[in-house]
């Protein structure tokens, strides 16, 4: 492949997959109206994706003498997706926050400095890396390998506090989106590693991948732009957890110390959950929340929420599932059903998926539902 010809790759395919981040990232931001925060953020993650795709085409063509300042909000990006993972169950405290600001400013230093002391030390055209010949890229390297272990921490931290949530006030994981959002975390940072990957072999191999050189991550990238768009979908069920949450912190402070009530009406209304899952079967309602249980009962979310995890001593997500396992268990020890699909006996339990029914059933019982079904043939 000749140098021109790979080039002409490089901003074609910059070209496309930022083209395809901007466009998705207007969109989200005003989709839907009501979730602003979260839309804010998760555009401006999108935005980076596309901000680095053309960023670093303007840095050649610029022969990098502007990299303090064009790649000084590199990390705008994973600020943003922890911040929105964080967004999805709860209010965000700004006034928190403003440490995100201090280490953008030190990797912009981090960013001038070096590029300083390349200028000092090589020759315009031997660049590989900002920092390549000096002895900063070492320490310089290190400190960028550290904040990227320390976003990829807290958001996972996040992600764990947003799964917690959800398994209180949602059923069907799958429905709700939190797959999703996992995929925009590790596939983020996927292509840090990639990027990882790809200096060292330029350290290692300069010649060799010169002509190559920003093609396979520019690659990466607009593939992963297009996926988000593609597998995203712009799901609306990512915001539905947000909304509980909304609901909850909207009550009035007599409403919310009315929801630390006795045992007694605790215990009341968790016998009148079991009462609705047993006699009515609500479980069996596809992708069910904690709201449209409560909304049954006649009670607040919150305080349905609340007898749930005091009474009866596990998540929501816990209790619905479940119901479902022993559901499709009996279904599938009906002979008249006997004509039904395993898929089809998971959907009449309630389940969405047939990865939800045989995750839940294996979980529940330790093995698959074709293997309960053969076992209660013989």
């Amino acid at each position: 492949m000749g140098l021109l010809q790979a080039e002409n790759i490089k901003l074609l395919l910059s070209i496309l997959g930022a083209t395809q981040a901007f466009i998705l990232a207007i969109v989200i931001l005003f989709y839907p109206r009501e979730n602003k925060v979260s839309n804010i953020l998760l555009s401006l993650f999108v935005f980076s994706i596309g901000y680095l795709l053309i960023i670093n085409r303007v840095a050649e063509w610029l022969n990098h003498q502007y990299d303090s300042f064009l790649f000084s909000f590199q990390l705008l990006g994973l600020i943003s997706l922890f911040l929105y993972v964080k967004s999805l169950y709860g209010n965000i405290n700004w006034r928190k926050q403003w440490w995100h600001l201090i280490v953008m400013a030190y990797d912009a230093f981090r960013i001038y400095l070096g590029s300083q002391i390349r200028f000092l030390k090589l020759e315009e055209g031997e660049y590989y890396y900002q920092f390549y010949g000096t002895g900063f890229e070492y320490f310089s390297l290190t400190s960028i390998v550290a904040i990227y272990i320390i976003y990829l921490v807290l958001s996972l931290r996040e992600y764990r506090n947003y799964m917690a949530a959800a398994n209180k006030n949602f059923s069907d994981e799958l429905r709700l989106g939190t797959a999703w959002v996992k995929q925009m975390i590790y596939g983020r940072y996927l292509l840090i590693v990639i990027d990882l990957i790809l200096l060292f072999i330029n350290y290692t191999f300069p010649e060799i991948y010169a002509q190559y050189h920003g093609i396979v991550n520019t690659v990466a990238y607009t593939v992963f732009a297009y996926y988000i768009t593609i597998k995203g979908k712009l799901n609306p069920a990512v915001y539905q957890l947000r909304q509980v949450e909304l609901d909850k912190r909207m009550k009035t402070p007599t409403e919310t110390t009315e929801s630390h009530q006795s045992n007694h009406t605790l215990q009341k209304i968790a016998m009148a959950f079991i009462k609705s899952m047993e006699e009515d079967k609500l479980y069996a309602q596809e992708g069910i929340s904690v709201k449209e249980v409560a909304d049954h009962l006649g009670y607040p979310p919150y305080i349905v929420s609340q007898a749930i995890n005091v009474c009866l001593e596990r998540s929501f997500f816990e209790l619905i599932n479940g119901y479902r396992v022993e559901e499709a268990k009996r279904l599938m020890m009906d002979e008249e059903l006997n004509h039904l699909s395993l898929i089809g006996i998971g959907f009449e339990a309630g389940f969405s998926s047939k990865t939800a029914f045989n995750t839940a059933f294996k979980k529940y019982t330790g093995i698959t539902p074709s293997e309960f079904k053969r076992n209660e043939s013989r």
